[in-house]
């Protein structure tokens, strides 16, 4: 079948296979070990730059997306319209992503860490006022982006990476609700409010959503008043 006899190491087969004659020390023989060993040392070799060239592409291509997903919807948004403005080949697209939705989440995913870098200080009482104007301020600054991020289908990525990591911070905390209804209750409000603001007049009081989050989630969260749970 692959032209040539198998026995005593001859043959097209084990050749082509790089499997090589064996000694009797189990060690392979000949000029077939060494193409292996070439390749080995070649990835190895290779490791490091290709790690460092994925993540530039990666990089870039989640801000290409940023940048477009300002301007228009995701719909109107062609995989190769992200590869030219991220500056990288259609190949490499999909050597990390399987579809632009796909690519989407991610962008979803790393905006929720920065948010919640922002509002965690709000369940600090030091920090709660400044946290939440902070949070305001970022979600006015990347008014499109988030407006896009909650209506194209980004918003259950969102939901889902903040309920994550709400979950592992109040497993830490002294809330007074238990976590596994506290995490869901503060994810939830926050993205409807922020949802509903988005949906306001640009002139709407960035004041008013402060006011909101306090009192809708801080406040009922952190600073309940005359409740005790036996």
């Amino acid at each position: 079948m692959c032209g040539g006899e198998i026995d005593g190491g001859r043959g097209g087969c084990a050749t082509s296979l790089g499997l090589g004659p064996v000694g009797r020390d189990g060690s392979k023989k000949g000029a077939c070990a060494e193409p292996m060993a070439n390749a080995h040392t070649v990835k190895k070799r290779m490791s490091r730059p290709t790690d460092a060239r994925a993540m530039r592409s990666r990089d870039s291509l989640r801000a290409a997306l940023l940048e477009l997903i300002g301007t228009r919807p995701l719909d109107q948004i062609a995989i190769r319209d992200i590869t030219a403005q991220a500056g990288v080949s259609y190949p490499v697209f999909f050597r990390r992503y399987a579809s632009k939705e796909e690519l989407l989440e991610d962008v979803a995913t790393e905006e929720v860490r920065q948010l919640l870098s922002l509002s965690l200080p709000m369940f600090e009482s030091e920090a709660q006022v400044e946290s939440l104007w902070a949070l305001c301020r970022y979600v006015d600054e990347h008014r499109a982006l988030w407006t896009r991020l909650l209506t194209c289908g980004a918003a259950p990525a969102m939901r889902g990476e903040f309920l994550r990591i709400a979950k592992q911070i109040g497993e830490r905390s002294d809330s007074w609700l238990p976590v596994d209804l506290a995490a869901p209750f503060v994810v939830g409000g926050l993205f409807e409010i922020l949802a509903w603001w988005l949906g306001q007049p640009i002139d709407y009081p960035m004041e008013n959503v402060v006011r909101i989050i306090d009192a809708l989630i801080v406040k009922s969260v952190v600073r309940p008043d005359g409740v005790n749970l036996l």
